[in-house]
């Protein structure tokens, strides 16, 4: 599993976590879950994560820029879908 920190500036687009209100401190999670399938996710600081069925998908996996950008997209549309 690879695991990348980060921290998104005050104005990113960021839903709150439903548990401590953060936007701008998670981590992205790579792991890979099939022979050519990756899961990603994002985990806030307090430890609430993205629901399994709004994780991204990926043949490569990886904590790159762009899977940081997809990883909280499905943040995003799992927290606003809960509201």
């Amino acid at each position: 599993m690879n695991i990348r920190k980060v921290k998104f500036l005050e104005g990113a687009i960021v839903e709150p976590c439903p548990t401590c209100g953060n936007k701008a401190e998670f981590s992205i999670h790579s792991d890979q879950v099939g022979e050519d399938l990756c899961e990603l996710w994002a985990a806030c600081k307090c430890g609430h994560e993205t629901p399994a069925g709004y994780r991204y998908k990926d043949v490569f996996g990886g904590c790159g820029d762009e899977n940081v950008i997809m990883a909280i997209s499905c943040w995003n549309e799992a927290i606003a879908g809960d509201e």
